[in-house]
């Protein structure tokens, strides 16, 4: 695609608005900063528009991971700080030529890593929307329709994994957010305490120590930082051994929720995993909810990457059981085609999540409402604020969650589910699913190649284990923990495409993650052809 110029510029500029002439010289405004003059605004937004679609178009053509290392670029990018401002189309000509050759190509069709997704059209130019509005969406008066938008979609959300009417949650920074989110509000139904009744002269007492935590060990890091950031010990956290599907073991879970409570701990929180990041496993959550009921646990649910085969008619009873958390996480920067960073919390008691969070600092210029016959107080004489975010009345999200200043992120997703609809968004989900299995039955063909984990969503494990002509091993397993290391790092290297590689029981496998929606079989199979040829020129090398 060939660069903007002024005048192209200037002539779609004067024949979008219809007022002026396009040979004319931008009119100086007394006053007014030329760069948020309309003229200046509409050039930069055209250009910034040739931009975007220029490396959109332009993913498939390039590589998929920058060739310049971590050294090189701060060399690149090292500059003073500016003392005058430059042109713009300066900065135009660096994003086209520093910044867009050393990204990593997401939205490739051969780009295979982690989950980020090819971002929708519609939900890339709502994210300029946001920033020219610049809501805080932390306060309903800051953002009065922002708020309302959230709300809607929250609902939409809650409906889809069958929560109830009196549900609720917020648009977090992301899962790690949303999952520390979700530890929190375990504690405090554990400890019957919320910020709303929290008695500021108490001292912190030592219930605390006594709550338990468990999680399979596939479970995300996050919950790792949760545990250390709301004062708890890494003991605190259990972690679990995994089934042959590398889901958590329902037998052992139970045996240590047993341990614990006869060893005078506090069993507070269960934690399902729907989409674990190494396989894309999926606990059984029924199981897991039936455990919480009967243990007197919190059930949070961590729908950060398969929560999206909700959308799905094929696959949602993957997710049977989820309709039971108390606390789901939701991740729509993952399978919902989002761009980053758009994460969220869902609770099946919103009145407890915001009485978890709520403050009303000087400056709060919403007061509690009042109920007949005068205020609302506790039993020691504090104004209870009885306001429902159900009720139509003015939700304030800063009260709801961690976060104060918030970004409108709902708006993304409220525009692109309008403008996709919930069929459209299945068909994808489903398409990635099924080249995921196709790119399994590929890679089973190969005979010295073999799968690992239970290739449920997107996600697709296996390990090269290269065998002689008598089909006995040629290496040990640590020789072939460095040989599927090297296949990665050449794939890497020569950027035709880009794939992780994990550790699954202890050894090396290579992981790839199908989650675009332009995606389709016939890049599934280039994919196994450069893998394959690969491996054949690195044991060529060996021999």
């Amino acid at each position: 695609m060939n660069s903007p110029d002024h005048e192209n510029v200037s002539a779609r500029r004067g024949h979008a608005s219809g007022a002026e002439d396009p040979a004319a010289e931008p009119r100086e405004r007394p006053g007014t900063d030329q760069l948020l003059d309309e003229t200046g605004l509409r050039d930069m937004g055209y250009a910034m528009v040739d931009l975007v679609v220029e490396y959109l178009k332009g993913l498939e053509g390039r590589r998929v991971y920058g060739p310049l290392s971590p050294k090189g670029l701060d060399e690149m990018f090292a500059e003073p700080l500016p003392e005058e401002g430059v042109p713009f189309k300066e900065l135009v000509r660096d994003l086209r030529t520093r910044v867009f050759p050393n990204t990593m190509a997401i939205g490739s069709r051969r780009y295979f890593g982690m989950m980020n997704p090819a971002p929708l059209p519609v939900a890339v130019f709502a994210e300029a929307i946001c920033a020219a509005m610049n809501q805080n969406a932390a306060s309903w008066r800051h953002a009065p329709s922002g708020t309302a938008i959230e709300k809607t979609v929250i609902r939409w959300l809650c409906d889809l994994f069958g929560l109830p009417e009196n549900s609720f949650g917020t648009f977090v920074a992301g899962g790690s957010i949303a999952n520390i989110t979700g530890l929190k509000l375990a504690i405090n139904r554990s400890l019957g305490r919320t910020l709303a009744n929290l008695d500021q002269t108490e001292p912190p007492g030592p219930d605390l120590a006594r709550l338990t935590f468990y999680v399979s060990s596939q479970g995300h890091y996050s919950f790792e930082k949760a545990a250390d950031l709301l004062g708890l010990g890494p003991a605190q956290l259990r972690k679990i051994p995994l089934d042959d599907l590398y889901r958590i073991d329902l037998v052992a879970l139970e045996k240590t929720l047993v341990a614990d409570k006869a060893g005078g701990l506090e069993p507070s929180c269960i934690i399902g995993i729907a989409g674990t990041t190494n396989t894309g496993s999926i606990d059984k959550l029924a199981k897991l909810a039936d455990l919480a009921q009967r243990y007197g646990c919190w059930f949070h649910v961590d729908a950060a990457y398969g929560g999206a085969v909700v959308l799905t008619e094929m696959y949602k009873t993957m997710l049977a059981g989820i309709e039971r958390a108390d606390s789901i996480t939701v991740d729509p920067h993952k399978w919902f085609y989002m761009p980053f960073a758009a994460g969220g919390i869902l609770v099946r008691d919103g009145d407890f999540l915001r009485h978890s969070f709520l403050v009303h600092p000087e400056y709060y210029m919403e007061k509690a409402q009042r109920e007949e016959g005068g205020s609302a107080l506790d039993a020691k004489g504090k104004l209870l604020d009885r306001r429902g975010f159900h009720e139509g009345d003015k939700v304030n999200f800063f009260q709801y969650g961690v976060q104060g200043s918030r970004r409108l992120s709902a708006l993304n997703l409220w525009m692109a589910f309008r403008t996709v609809g919930r069929r459209r968004y299945a068909e994808w989900v489903e398409k990635d699913i099924e080249l995921a299995r196709i790119l399994a039955a590929r890679m089973r063909r190969q005979p010295d190649f073999h799968i690992l984990g239970p290739n449920t969503l997107g996600v697709c494990n296996f390990r090269w284990e290269p065998r002689n002509d008598a089909d006995a091993a040629l290496y040990d397993d640590e020789a072939n923990d460095q040989l599927n290391r090297d296949l990665q790092a050449r794939v890497e290297r020569e950027g035709d495409a880009w794939f992780s590689f994990t550790k699954l029981d202890g050894r090396v496998a290579l992981r790839v993650n199908i989650e675009n929606r332009c995606m389709e079989q016939t890049d599934i199979e280039r994919l196994v052809q450069l893998i394959r040829r690969t491996a054949d020129d690195i044991l060529a090398e060996r021999r």
